[in-house]
């Protein structure tokens, strides 16, 4: 199956987890790839085992900072011409109180997982919109949903994602450029190990929720599918994750009161990672 051969997908976050199984996704069905992270090392070593694509840039950059963003844009488009698909995956996750959350942790992750990812894709937009073509996939989570405990600042810039990309969605439709969220929970990264706590040091700990959740193969598979689909959002969900979603929609009391009962137990057994 070659759903996406040619194609050029940019993968942000291409040096692990979800982005690096995206990465071998894509190039077995042999699309043209740049992957970007903040280590080289790291991205030369998914390139090469990155099978079936004719053509794999490294573009290493980190996503707060300004110039590097430009730099890559200008990279990526003097290689390729274009931008058929960009996948935003970089980012990062919290375990804190939003109580014991200093508020200079809250804005590193704004900056990382809300206006680093706006940054870039007003970058892209002018030279899709020139061509009529584009996609835009954000990797958003449950928390962009609804809240979640110990993921305040997390949920604030899941929830914005959704906010800003289903507006352009609605804005750029005459242009012929589609937006897709990713609302994931429960795959087998190390997103709750990189997370951050309240003083910004990282976690360290995998949540029983990675370690028993989705394979990333089969989170990659679901992914593309939806991609190929150019779905709105694509749920990669474990169960009960996706009863909590209507449950938000339908009867938000019910799940309110549910996450409080939760936390509670969580917070007084001392274990507090739940979901991704």
């Amino acid at each position: 199956m070659e759903r996406f051969k040619d194609k050029v997908v940019w993968i942000t976050g291409a040096s692990s987890g979800i982005g690096e199984g995206l990465a071998y996704g894509f190039a077995r069905e042999s699309a043209r790839l740049a992957l970007s992270a903040r280590r080289v090392s790291e991205l030369e070593r998914v390139k090469a085992a990155c099978v079936g694509s004719p053509n794999i840039l490294v573009v290493a950059f980190d996503m707060v900072d300004e110039v590097g963003r430009a730099r890559a844009v200008d990279t990526v488009l003097a290689h390729f011409g274009h931008i058929d698909i960009m996948v935003q995956n970089a980012g990062v996750s919290q375990r804190a109180l939003a109580k014991d959350t200093a508020l200079s942790v809250d804005r590193k992750i704004m900056e990382l997982d809300y206006f680093s990812v706006i940054a870039l894709t007003k970058l892209i937009l002018p030279s899709m919109i020139a061509r009529k073509s584009g996609h835009f996939v954000v990797t958003s989570s449950v928390a962009g949903k609804f809240g979640v405990p110990i993921r305040s600042a997390y949920c604030a810039a899941k929830h914005a994602l959704h906010g800003f990309f289903d507006t352009l969605a609605i804005e750029c439709s005459p242009y012929k450029i589609y937006t897709s969220l990713l609302v994931i929970a429960g795959v087998q990264t190390d997103v709750s190990k990189n997370a951050l706590k309240g003083d910004g040091t990282e976690w360290g700990k995998m949540d029983d929720t990675q370690s028993r959740g989705m394979d990333v193969a089969e989170c990659t598979q679901i992914i593309l599918d939806g991609v190929a689909k150019k779905k709105r959002e694509i749920n990669v969900l474990v169960p009960p994750t996706g009863m909590f979603i209507w449950l938000k929609r339908l009867l938000p009391n019910v799940l309110h009161n549910m996450m409080v009962k939760k936390t509670l137990e969580r917070l007084k057994q001392g274990q507090m990672g739940i979901g991704r």
